[in-house]
């Protein structure tokens, strides 16, 4: 079950898992976007897919997520918990409501779908977590204060959760990206400054070209390299991988 998959680094998570033959479940707010990935999908890879369409900020809508995808496939192997990041803000710009709602969306979703997803596939003696970060992780992002708040502490419920299902064949892992080329960096790029006093159309490209230039690779991260390290992360290759955070950021990041 792959979270957010109607577009952008979520629907590169269930393409890639769907090239290995996987059955999967996507989940997305939009009906109409989740069902057309999953037509999608299924046509591309060959694979079952299922489109559950839920906002899982909504009471009861992580686990109801979670037990669907069960009943549809007979039992969940593998969880990305994809939530999205919340809208971008200065440290200074953002009232309390904005940090509630970010604390909901990218914290609570987390928790609670591990929570509703990791005991069974302890029970079967194998399972998969992903848990999709941000490169906020490692570094503070100036104009995204709360996701730069909030989602380091999803790194100590990663290690809580890895290291409590660890003995029972589950693993927990988080894939915190950088600067990628999808729909959520250019709605930062329309919330940021570029430094001449625009924030979209030539602006954000600015920007983009900006942010190229910070990383040594020289360009911005395709959603499918994001989506090939989170099928990895799923597979029996890595089983030997748990309670890690791997930053994919093109070596923007420059602490050890």
């Amino acid at each position: 079950m792959i979270c957010g998959a109607s577009q952008g680094l979520g629907r590169a998570c269930a393409e890639a898992l769907a090239g290995e033959g996987v059955k999967v479940a996507l989940v997305a707010r939009r009906a109409d976007a989740v069902e057309a990935a999953a037509r999608a999908i299924a046509a591309a890879h060959g694979v079952e897919t299922h489109a559950i369409a839920l906002d899982l900020v909504a009471e009861g809508a992580c686990e109801r997520a979670v037990r669907e995808a069960a009943e549809r496939f007979g039992q969940l192997d593998i969880l990305v918990a994809n939530a999205g990041g919340p809208p971008p803000g200065f440290i200074d710009e953002l009232d309390d409501a904005a940090w509630r709602r970010a604390f909901e969306l990218t914290f609570l979703t987390t928790v609670r779908l591990g929570r509703a997803a990791l005991p069974a596939m302890a029970e079967r003696g194998w399972g998969r977590m992903v848990v999709i970060g941000s490169g906020s992780m490692a570094t503070p992002i100036a104009n995204l204060a709360t996701s730069s708040g909030i989602r380091p502490g999803l790194k100590g419920v990663v290690k809580l959760f890895a290291e409590r299902y660890a003995k029972d064949g589950v693993t927990v892992n988080t894939v915190a990206p950088g600067y990628f080329r999808t729909e959520r960096l250019i709605e930062i790029a329309h919330g940021s400054s570029d430094g001449s006093g625009g924030t979209t159309g030539p602006g954000a490209m600015q920007l983009f070209r900006r942010l190229a230039a910070e990383i040594p690779l020289g360009r911005l991260g395709e959603p499918e390299e994001l989506g090939a390290m989170v099928a990895f992360l799923a597979s029996d290759r890595a089983a030997y991988v748990t309670g890690q955070t791997v930053l994919l950021d093109g070596g923007r990041n420059h602490g050890l």
